[in-house]
């Protein structure tokens, strides 16, 4: 895919890089509470490796806009913080597997997304691209699964095995782990382009200045943490 011309964006100071975690992380974990409490409730194929690809691509539109691959951990952590509203709405033990596991893969994949970029950009000496994108994709997608199954194993002793019919953890990486990978790949280039579109659009430029970028914000991250418990109490 051809990388799109554009100007690059401002350097953004502290503030508006924390809203930006706020913002992002809480689109993330409203798009898990929602689509992927759908997905999940309908026994939809891949649900997993699905989420895990939008994950990047949000990441993706965050990293075009701030260029900040060390913020990206914090956005998963924000994502992942939506999982407590089945402790506080159903009172389950934070310690549920069924918090901690969901959990977990995505701080897992946030990590390993923003290792994999601070990486490759040291070793081109240049920012990511298209292209180099979903090879920090895929790489991503990959390792927090390997990640993943480890934990979900021997940390929490989870019946991971018996609920997706696996036998073992060379079977689970080479299985779930690869369909992960790849639509982490495929989901970059998407999130890339969102980026670059939502920053360079001249009638959505004045959102990430100014006043209006906080009121803006504010009012996105609001949004998503209601509908996110409003479907998480439904039973998503």
């Amino acid at each position: 895919m051809e990388t799109p011309k554009y100007e690059a964006p401002e350097k953004h100071e502290t503030t508006k890089i924390l809203v930006g975690i706020l913002l992002f992380g809480s689109i993330w974990g409203f798009l898990e509470a929602t689509l992927g409490g759908y997905l999940h409730f309908i026994i939809f194929p891949n649900k997993g490796a699905i989420m895990s690809g939008i994950g990047i691509a949000i990441m993706a539109s965050a990293l075009t806009i701030y260029r900040k691959p060390a913020m990206l951990p914090f956005l998963g952590i924000v994502s992942a913080s939506h999982k407590l509203l089945d402790v506080w709405l159903f009172s389950l033990p934070v310690n549920s597997i069924h918090i901690i596991n969901p959990a977990m893969a995505i701080i897992f994949e946030s990590i390993a997304f923003s290792a994999v970029v601070i990486l490759m950009q040291q070793m081109q000496r240049k920012s990511i691209n298209s292209t180099t994108g979903m090879a920090a994709g895929v790489a991503s997608g990959l390792i927090s699964a390997i990640a993943y199954v480890y934990f979900a194993i021997y940390v929490t002793n989870s019946p991971l095995f018996q609920r997706i019919g696996v036998n073992s953890i060379a079977e689970f990486i080479l299985g779930p782990g690869i369909v992960q990978a790849v639509f982490s790949g495929i989901f970059f280039p998407l999130g890339y382009l969102a980026g670059h579109k939502l920053y360079q659009k001249p009638f959505l430029s004045p959102l990430w200045r100014g006043s209006l970028y906080y009121a803006t914000s504010a009012a996105v991250i609001v949004f998503c943490w209601v509908i996110a418990a409003l479907a998480v109490k439904t039973g998503f």
